[in-house]
């Protein structure tokens, strides 16, 4: 097993944060963990749990002691913490996140992590709900981790390997290739569940009493508060590509279902082929 660092910075105890925080110490129990969380309440609870040895409100000298620091919050504060935490950390020490859209953060942190700190952006594809309190050490275990390559390679193999002891599935691309990626498989069905679920609600009483599972399925990903999926989809510039892309699949679907049942037949066994090969 890959040895781990043995101070981890961790700024923000939500879902991913804490689930890091638990991960890190089913691993290795001697890993020591300096938690950054604004919250008092959860700072409490992650001490009485021992989930962090010490949790500052604000960064800290304590960030001093990390030879690695994972940036947990959501994407706008990623970006606002890039300078003020890589500035406390010691010469050598790798920055990374958990950010889902990474252009933007790799570019910013170009000119904000101060010289001397390597960053890597990294995106786990294993998100959820449920916060603090869903945090589980078993999260990392079977997902998979994007990890950035356009930084430092040391930096980009010591953060792979990060992961990869945790138990996840690591894929090695560049920031650009990411975020083209997530654009069709993430942050457009965020937002195509966001505009089924508006269309539903003003379809009437009747669609809504009608509404069964299937539905709340297809608009699961509408649920997201803004700061953690919608300040993301915002971030990602291939998200154009990826709406032409779909719109032309749906028009297709739609004329094939309107000119005879064997073309809709063709497009729809096209498409649930298609899903399985996905999945």
């Amino acid at each position: 097993m890959t040895a781990l660092p043995r101070t981890v910075g961790i700024a923000g105890l939500g879902l991913m944060g804490a689930s890091l925080a638990r991960a890190l110490r089913a691993a290795d129990p001697a890993v020591s963990v300096v938690a950054l969380e604004p919250r008092e309440d959860v700072r409490a609870r992650a001490l009485a749990d021992g989930v962090a040895d010490e949790v500052l409100a604000a960064p800290g000298p304590a960030l001093g002691r990390c030879n690695l620091a994972v940036l947990c919050t959501p994407v706008a504060a990623i970006e606002a913490l890039l300078g003020p935490v890589s500035r406390l950390l010691p010469d050598g020490a790798i920055l990374t996140d958990v950010g889902g859209a990474k252009e933007r953060v790799v570019a910013e942190a170009g000119r904000a992590v101060r010289p001397g700190v390597s960053f890597v952006g990294a995106h786990p594809m294993f998100g959820g709900h449920g916060g603090y309190d869903a945090a589980s050490a078993e999260r990392w275990k079977g997902g998979t981790v994007a990890v950035c390559t356009d930084g430092d390679p040391a930096a980009v193999e010591l953060v792979a390997a990060l992961h990869a002891a945790l138990g996840a599935v690591v894929v090695r691309c560049g920031a650009s290739e990411h975020d083209d990626a997530v654009a069709i498989v993430s942050h457009l069905p965020y937002l195509v569940a966001s505009a089924l679920a508006s269309a539903a609600k003003e379809a009437g009483p009747l669609a809504k009493r009608l509404a069964g599972p299937g539905l709340k399925d297809m608009t699961r990903l509408a649920a997201f508060p803004f700061d953690i999926q919608g300040e993301v989809a915002r971030r990602n510039g291939h998200l154009p590509d990826a709406s032409r892309r779909l719109e032309r699949h749906l028009s297709r679907i739609l004329a094939a279902i309107s000119r005879s049942p064997e073309m809709a037949r063709e497009a729809l066994e096209e498409a649930r082929i298609a899903r399985e090969e996905l999945f």
